[in-house]
């Protein structure tokens, strides 16, 4: 879900100039918290900038359940991270229903901004479950960077409303959890540094 929902935002935004900026950055993603440990699953290239998935370490690509994305976007440096989540967002009709949406979160973190959102599918289209993403993007001098954490989680006709069957509820407690741990995690060790970066985290590197 997340390849259509950034596809279509950037779709939105090919109008949009982009902003070249010199200046070597480093978009800087911590271990994902655990147990399990995550691995990166292989994936293609795209022509320019990077892409890269990863998955808990007992799970597999043809069935996952949890992901964790990070790509960079090089012709839209400079870019305006809350117009692309609402880009995002915008997109969300064609991927699910159901769906809700938090956001966009704005901020400035070491000398950038950045915006957080969440976007909370009842039912992926196509699919028997429903799908709750967080979004970190952050406006670097060299690109604009986009993580995402995605979980899948059981249908329902409101995104803002979990329903697991009778006794699950250890389940929807894990779950919640989890998105505890999601949202601290693109907080607190997600950043940019390099460039024109103050972020303090850099230093402790």
């Amino acid at each position: 879900m997340r390849r259509l929902l950034a596809a279509l935002a950037l779709a939105l935004l090919a109008t949009q100039a982009a902003h070249a900026a010199p200046g070597p950055e480093e978009l800087v993603m911590k271990p994902y918290p655990g147990p399990p440990a995550w691995k990166q699953v292989p994936n293609q290239t795209p022509p320019q900038g990077f892409y890269h998935e990863q998955i808990p370490a007992n799970q597999t690509v043809a069935k996952f359940t949890d992901m964790l994305t990070d790509q960079d976007f090089p012709d839209h440096a400079g870019f305006d991270p809350a117009v692309y989540l609402r880009a995002v967002f915008g997109g969300i009709p064609n991927a699910c229903s159901g769906a809700r949406v938090a956001g966009p979160q704005v901020l400035t973190e070491g000398g950038y901004h950045v915006a957080y959102g969440q976007v909370r599918c009842g039912r992926q289209n196509g699919q028997a479950y429903g799908v709750h993403i967080f979004y970190k993007v952050i406006s670097g001098a060299s690109a604009l960077y986009v993580v995402s954490r995605e979980f899948h989680v059981p249908p329902s006709d409101n995104g803002d409303l979990l329903t697991f069957p009778k006794g699950h509820e250890a389940q929807a407690t894990a779950l919640l959890s989890a998105e505890a741990v999601a949202d601290k995690y693109l907080t607190g060790d997600v950043f940019v540094c390099g460039g024109a970066s103050t972020d303090a985290r850099c230093a402790s590197r």
